[in-house]
């Protein structure tokens, strides 16, 4: 079993209602581009702002061949990860209160078309880098306490429990 605990953009997704998994990985550039935020509430472009950053900055850090700069990388973007949330995150929570089912709906279809939460899934189902997280523990347990941060600040995945991925 190998245990992929790059779910922190899941985690913080899914922590604000996010079910749904994007179908295909498309190829991302090397910059994640932003999403456009013309037909977005302002809430959400804040948000999509600090994932972006974050999906960019996971994306060099296992572009990185070096497992002692990518364990670097990752604990700085977990650090800047976190951050940036807390000080959004009573913005965020109202605006998940005060959303609809509607609402709801379309930001979870709105989700699963970011380039962010694309470029997530392809790091985290890349087998390469999967094998990489087992073969050693010191980029294991970088993921491992990135997601601990995440669930410090009240975001889980609907799965927390099970972490294992067959």
């Amino acid at each position: 079993m190998k245990k992929i605990l790059i779910v922190s953009v899941l985690s913080a997704s899914m922590g604000l209602g996010l079910s749904q998994q994007p179908s295909v990985a498309a190829p991302v550039s090397p910059l994640i581009a932003d999403v456009s935020t013309a037909n977005v509430h302002p809430t959400e472009a804040k948000y999509d702002k600090i994932m972006a950053k974050y999906a960019t900055g996971i994306k060099a850090a296992f572009a990185e061949k070096d497992d002692k700069k990518t364990v670097a990388l990752v604990n700085k973007m977990n650090n800047e990860l976190v951050s940036e949330l807390e000080k959004i995150k009573p913005e965020l929570e109202r605006w998940m209160k005060g959303m609809t089912e509607k609402d709801k709906e379309g930001f979870e279809q709105r989700m699963g078309e970011k380039a962010y939460f694309k470029t997530i899934f392809e790091i985290m189902f890349d087998p390469a880098v999967g094998a990489r997280i087992e073969k050693n523990p010191e980029l294991k347990q970088a993921l491992e306490a990135g997601n601990q941060k995440m669930e410090g600040l009240g975001f889980k995945d609907e799965d927390s429990e099970e972490e294992e991925i067959d």
